[in-house]
């Protein structure tokens, strides 16, 4: 696409980066900032809008899905049949049954406060800008236009095709663990995020260990969590630490 405008690779980072801000405050009063000090900063928004309007739906055109759907009949005949018990059978099944019951409240009750404070911490990551002229890695940012829209199912099957051909890639290892965590697999997110030492040396050394944590603090390992936050300090992993009961 030729564009009259001219536009360079940092302002179109910035301006990605401002219109996929969902936050408030501080931060997003400086990015507004610095994209109303660009020279034509409405014109290049608007530019900006409709390449990447114009590439995710090219990407969506581009897709041929095909869905099966198998749902299978409920058997009628099992469904109509009645268990008999005698009395003392019966007192028996409801005795174990508020055992179990029992069990189970005290069990989600201790889960109760991982989940909360996951839920008061997580958001999935904005993602990477999409990037001009970069047909090398179309299969990354098609799977980025995926992530940003939560196709996350369609970005995992991506990224994870173009892992298998660069396993230490952090940025492929960081998207992966992100996107199984915001689908509410934190077992496999930590597949992909750990160990930390990959991202020690990247842009992600900061943003990994608080997903890390976050993904420990959802499977109820709390102490992991502390000790992985303790050593990587950062305004979030500290507010994120601070949240933790003692």
């Amino acid at each position: 696409m030729n564009s009259p405008i001219q536009i360079t690779q940092e302002e179109w980072d910035l301006i990605e980066t401002y219109l996929d801000h969902k936050g408030t405050g501080n931060e997003a009063q400086e990015l507004k900032q610095k994209v109303s000090e660009l020279t034509d900063s409405a014109k290049k928004i608007k530019y900006v809008q409709k390449v990447r309007e114009e590439m995710e739906d090219s990407i969506r055109q581009s897709k041929i899905k095909e869905f099966h759907k198998h749902i299978p009949m409920a058997d009628d005949s099992k469904t109509a049949r009645r268990m008999r018990f005698k009395p003392h059978g019966m007192w028996y099944a409801m005795a174990a049954v508020l055992v179990l019951l029992f069990g189970l409240f005290w069990m989600l009750k201790e889960d109760n406060t991982s989940e909360k404070i996951f839920a008061a911490h997580f958001k999935p990551d904005i993602g990477l800008p999409l990037k001009m002229g970069t047909n090398n890695d179309y299969g990354f940012y098609e799977g980025m236009v995926d992530y940003k829209q939560g196709n996350y199912k369609e970005a995992i099957a991506k990224w994870q095709l173009l892992l298998n051909e660069n396993p230490e890639n952090d940025t492929l290892n960081y998207f992966l663990g992100v996107t199984y965590l915001a689908e509410g697999n934190s077992e496999k997110s930590l597949e992909y995020l750990e160990p930390n030492q990959k991202f020690t040396n990247g842009i992600f050394n900061e943003e990994a260990p608080y997903y890390t944590a976050l993904a420990k603090i959802k499977e109820g390992k709390l102490e992991e969590a502390k000790k992985l936050l303790a050593e990587n300090p950062s305004e979030k992993n500290t507010t994120l630490l601070e949240s933790l009961p003692e």
